[in-house]
Parts: C-alpha cells; structure tokens; sequence
C-alpha cells in the first residue's frame, strides 16, 4: 500500500499536509512524569490489549531498531530529532499499512492518536476520533464533567484535540510584512502559526505549522470550522502572493525557477538547506511557468518538500551537512526528478 504523503492530496500546492491529533489518559494511573516504572508496564500492557491488531502493527517502543526508526521518522510518526525513543522501555507505537493512523502509548500522555493525510483534508479528524472512540470503549479514559478529557498538560485539558495544518507558503514568505500579516490574522482565529524549523538547516524551507490552540471552552464542531476558515484564507493569500510575485517579476523569478530544477536536478552533492530554497522557489513560479521545459508535477513536489523535510538523520547539523549526506540527498532528488520525467514523457 502507498505511504500516505506519496498520495496527492487537495489544495497541495499550499497545504502539505493535515494532521489530527487526540490525547487521552487512563484511570487508575499517574500522569507520565509521575508514573513508576511498575505502573507504567502494566499501562503500555493495558493499552497494547486494546489496540485492535488486525489494523495496526508495532508495539513496544524498546523492539524497534535502526531501520525501523528511520523509516517511522521520514512518514512523521516519530519527531525529527528522535527524542521520542528516549526511555523506550516507557513508550510504545502503532502505525496502520500506510502509516496514515498512529497510536503511541507513553509520549507526553498515555495515549496519543494522530490521523495524517497529504494536502487540505479535515477528514483526518474523523479518522483519529474513529481510533479514539474505540480505545475509549475499551478504557476507563480519565474525564471530567467540569472540564472535559484530563491530561497533565493543561493545553490539552479539555476536547485533547490538535489539529495541524503544515503549509508551504514561499510567497508570503517572500513578501514584505507577509508573515506579520499571516501571524496577525492566525491569532484572530485563535490559533497558532510557527516555523516547521526555528532554527538550524531547515529553518529558511518557508514552511510553517498552522495549529489549533485552545482545547477548553470550545466543541469540537467549533474548531473544525474555525481551522477550515482559517485554512482557506491562508490558501488564498499564499495563491494571491504568487501570482503578484509572478506577474510583477516574471523575468527573475521565471529565471530561479529554471536555475532551481537545475539545482535539484543535476546537483551531485546538495545541502538540505539548498534542496528546500530551491524547492521554494519551484513551488512559488511552479503554476506560472509556461516554457513548457520543465515537466514536474505538484504530487512530486511535495514528495520532494516531504522527504528533506523529514529526512532521518537530519536532526543535527553535522548529519545534515556531512559529504555522505549531501551526496545520498542529492541521488535521492535526481531519482525522484528522473521517474517524474519518465512519467511525462510517457
């Protein structure tokens, strides 16, 4: 079955993709920072009893090795810098075929469920509350008449509801005051905007987090709707940005364009850095090149964005910089860009 970021989604040339994700606790057992190492044995087991097997496969956090780990971290099951597999023996993870569904056991809370999907998909919400609902039923779920789920971190007190939309906006990035406008206009909805990367090689990708915030005192209706609104109006001010950048500079930005393929394509040795500002710059003019030179799909895009985004490895600098690494990201690239041509040309 395909990965679920290799399977092209709406609204793709702005939103990457969409995330849910649902937190729960148990009954009967401390919040992790307090749980004993006893008491959290017996909860990875009770929870591991309830995870349906004929859907997903993993299990304890401790039985998972080099490869395994490389490969959960590039389909963003686990984080960049691997700190999720710190104390293994506390955590556990289980992921569907297309590892679009995922439940971790012990990360932050006791239970974390996340549904991604590629590009605009709100119904990634559906799909984790579906997961939800039946790990509920099958455990006694810490709740509160007064205050909803309860979690040991207040931002998740309530609905434990996140929902994330990851853009690339090389536009508004682009544009005088862009981020400042998008800022103010996220906090208008209540929600949040941040850097996929705040610092180190990725953190000029032009790609940003935009997550929901508040989790007490609003339905979870209320904030579907919110992030679709939101959502919209960030697709169309990213849309508006392009074609402004392309009409009123077409001759330079048709010309990074061109040098951008160029860079991806036939580099041999590529920092990650270069590989996402030249994708940045592709995803930019992409809709407003009309050479007819250059054949690439926004699905192949994204795949590109997707995979030196989350590329395993490349939480350090040094990993990310090293001759072996630059050379495998760049044959990468050229083999992703070389089936995509043959694909054309067929």
């Amino acid at each position: 079955m395909a990965e679920w970021y290799t399977i092209e989604g709406a609204d793709n040339d702005v939103v990457l993709s969409t995330k849910a994700c649902i937190v729960r606790n148990i009954k009967g057992y401390n919040f992790m920072p307090r749980i004993d190492d006893k008491d959290c044995q017996s909860l990875l087991e009770t929870i591991d009893n309830a995870v349906d097997k004929n859907v997903f496969v993993g299990g304890s956090a401790q039985k998972i090795d080099k490869k395994t780990a490389l490969r959960m971290t590039r389909l963003q099951l686990l984080g960049i810098e691997g700190n999720q597999l710190v104390n293994p023996e506390t955590k556990a993870f289980y992921y569907n075929d297309d590892a679009s569904l995922l439940i971790a056991a012990g990360c932050g809370e006791h239970l974390t469920i996340k549904a991604h999907a590629q590009g605009h998909d709100i119904s990634v919400y559906k799909k984790a509350e579906k997961i939800a609902l039946e790990l509920e039923s099958k455990l006694d779920i810490a709740y509160s008449e007064s205050y909803g789920f309860l979690a040991s971190r207040t931002a998740y007190t309530g609905t434990g509801i996140r929902i994330l939309y990851t853009v690339a906006i090389p536009a508004l990035s682009k544009t005088e005051n862009g981020i400042a406008a998008l800022t103010q206009r996220v906090d208008q909805y209540e929600w949040t905007v941040y850097p996929f990367a705040k610092k180190g090689d990725a953190a000029d990708s032009d790609v940003y987090i935009i997550s929901s915030v508040n989790t007490l005192g609003i339905t979870e209706d209320e904030l579907l709707k919110k992030g679709e609104m939101l959502i919209a109006d960030v697709i169309k001010a990213e849309r508006a940005c392009r074609e402004g950048i392309a009409s009123s500079k077409k001759d330079q930005t048709a010309d990074i364009y061109g040098r951008s393929y160029g860079t991806l394509r036939y580099s041999n040795m590529i920092t990650r850095s270069e590989a996402l500002q030249a994708l940045s710059w592709m995803r930019l003019y992409h809709d407003y090149d009309d050479s007819g030179e250059i054949n690439i799909s926004w699905n192949t895009l994204d795949k590109l964005t997707m995979d030196v985004l989350w590329e395993p490895g490349a939480g350090t600098k040094k990993n990310s910089q090293s001759t072996a690494s630059q050379k495998y990201r760049a044959g990468g690239i050229r083999n992703i860009l070389k089936g995509a041509e043959r694909n054309e040309n067929n």
